[in-house]
């Protein structure tokens, strides 16, 4: 399997876990009294400490001995700082307009990554990276709006909310970069949801008098957790070992596509022609990033993954 097709995959699955996660938020929000600022603290908080105790159970080795090295500390507490305002954000956008529009800015995440590296390495974007961007933009517009383009309150306050959590996960896209080169994609994503986590706390209370913990919520909550978090950014940042982040990014729209797929099955939602053509839309985006690239040039500008004994499971 070449690099190129394991780091679409990789980026794809990524998508498909937070799908599935939106999934069981919407079961836990509308059936069992969750509210958002509750469950994104507990989703920090739990997938921290899970990614970190799996951490030191596969690599067999001490969680904190990276931050023996200051630049790690001050790294994963800028990574975590900034996982927590992805979140915060786009609740935020949704609360001042509606989700359709907050999915919408979302969905520019990729372009602010390719300004980046226009910006700041020179590196201008690929033809086909520019037809993939369109492709991701129109198949989440279609896949959230379900063809009634009237539903769109584009407000302002929706529209810099939304664009401003774009920006976030752009930033939370390129900024690990040479942490994990030291530290292990294991180690940011860990330590970055952990310290989110407990931040969150500080400004919001982690438990709900009116949640109820039935089974099916205790067994959504751990899906959120150990898929929609934990292997959904693990696989995303791992992806960067092997394409460019902003590949990673549009393949991220994978998201709305899972969750509108899942939606109808686990949830009887309808599934009309424009969801079909945006999720065709998303699908070929796959097809297009994973086809095989003689030009090597690109290897430069990815991550590179840290040397390190048989014992790390990196």
């Amino acid at each position: 399997m070449s690099n190129s097709l394991k780091g679409v995959l990789l980026a794809s699955f990524a998508g498909w876990c937070w799908g599935s996660m939106a999934v069981c938020a919407q079961y836990l929000f509308n059936s069992c009294g969750f509210v958002s600022s509750d469950l994104t603290t507990l989703r920090l908080f739990g997938s921290g400490v899970c990614l970190l105790l799996l951490y030191a159970i596969s690599a067999k080795s001490n969680i904190f001995a990276p931050f023996k090295d200051f630049r790690n500390l001050r790294d994963v507490v800028v990574y975590g700082i900034g996982v927590l305002l992805i979140q915060w954000t786009f609740f935020k956008a949704i609360s001042v307009s509606n989700a359709g529009t907050a999915a919408i800015m979302v969905g520019f995440g990729p372009l602010f990554i390719i300004f980046y590296f226009v910006l700041t390495k020179g590196r201008k974007p690929s033809l086909k990276e520019i037809i993939c961007l369109a492709l991701a933009l129109v198949g989440v517009f279609l896949l959230v709006s379900k063809g009634n383009f009237q539903i769109f309150d584009l407000s302002w306050a929706g529209v810099l909310w939304g664009l401003a959590s774009a920006a976030f996960g752009a930033f939370c896209t390129v900024q690990p970069k040479q942490l994990i080169e030291r530290a292990g994609v294991s180690f940011v994503v860990g330590w970055g949801m952990l310290i989110g986590g407990l931040i969150a706390m500080c400004f919001t209370s982690p438990f709900n008098d009116n949640a109820q913990w039935t089974i099916p919520a205790i067994l959504a909550y751990a899906q959120i957790v150990l898929f929609g978090t934990v292997a959904a950014f693990w696989c995303y940042l791992k992806s960067t070992e092997f394409v460019l982040p902003s590949i990673s990014a549009i393949l991220g729209s994978f998201e709305p596509f899972s969750a509108v797929l899942l939606s109808v099955i686990f949830l009887n939602s309808s599934f009309n022609t424009y969801e079909l053509i945006g999720g065709t839309a998303i699908v070929a985006n796959m097809i297009i990033l994973a086809w095989p690239q003689k030009n090597s040039a690109e290897k430069d500008h990815l991550i590179k993954p840290r040397k390190i004994g048989k014992k790390n499971g990196h």
